[in-house]
């Protein structure tokens, strides 16, 4: 059994966003969590978890530590929340507080390569052993390289990250503000799936009101400024930035 103490040791410096829809065991796990981690955003549906997900990442410049989700929930459901998740941080930990009446979830879960699940009701022991188990994971991951700066596209075409600047033979593409932000954002989402649920959201927190038609323009019209195998659509799912090694 893993005490506070011992838990602490693990989780003071991280940051961990929970998602719960029922409000007593949300304050509950919440005024725990709060003295445990460093930083902690409390979600009540997992549409307002996302959105904290995204404004998280852009304010910290990293995404959260640790995602800690019920499955049942309005709006917008944990496996819902958790594909959401993985299209933008493949890695991402993700724990699922799961009711028995929840069975019917579980291998989607599983198949979206989430193995860490806390049955309801919540035994502190069960949580904190969890916690314990995952943050010790976070541990002993080696830290990521900084990202180059560069990304290679193929024909002479190259991205740069830091100044959000398309090139061709060195000299820029013109880009509107619309094509700019796409293009971060699947670079950012590089060889993973960017759904246009995604796109929309993303929009969206840029205060752009965007529909799929507008998705599709857009696309269609930088398909034209990038190589013909850069963009990749995802049939029924979205689309796809391939970069070149």
């Amino acid at each position: 059994m893993t005490d506070f103490k011992t838990l602490y040791a693990k989780t003071k410096d991280l940051s961990l966003l929970l998602v719960e829809d029922y409000a007593p065991l949300r304050n509950d796990m919440a005024e725990v969590l709060e003295d445990l981690f460093k930083t902690v955003v409390v979600a009540t549906n997992g549409l307002e978890a996302l959105g904290f997900y995204d404004k998280y990442k852009i304010a910290e410049g990293k995404t959260f530590d640790i995602v800690l989700s019920d499955i049942e929930m309005p709006l917008m459901n944990g496996v819902e929340l958790s594909e959401m998740i993985r299209e933008r941080h493949e890695a991402q930990e993700i724990i699922i507080l799961s009711a028995h009446t929840d069975s019917a979830y579980l291998l989607k879960l599983i198949n979206l390569n989430i193995a860490q699940f806390i049955n309801k009701p919540i035994q502190q022991e069960r949580l904190f052993d969890t916690l314990f188990y995952v943050a010790g994971k976070m541990e002993h991951k080696e830290e990521a390289p900084t990202d180059a700066p560069i990304v290679a596209l193929g024909e002479n075409v190259i991205w740069n990250k830091e100044k959000k600047v398309l090139l061709r033979d060195h000299y820029p593409v013109s880009l509107t503000r619309h094509e700019t932000i796409l293009m971060q954002l699947m670079v950012d989402q590089a060889e993973l799936v960017c759904s246009n649920d995604a796109m929309l959201h993303h929009f969206y927190l840029q205060g752009i009101d965007l529909d799929e038609k507008n998705i599709r323009n857009l696309i269609f019209k930088l398909r034209k400024k990038l190589p013909s195998a850069a963009i990749e659509s995802i049939y029924g799912m979205g689309y796809k930035l391939i970069p070149v090694s």
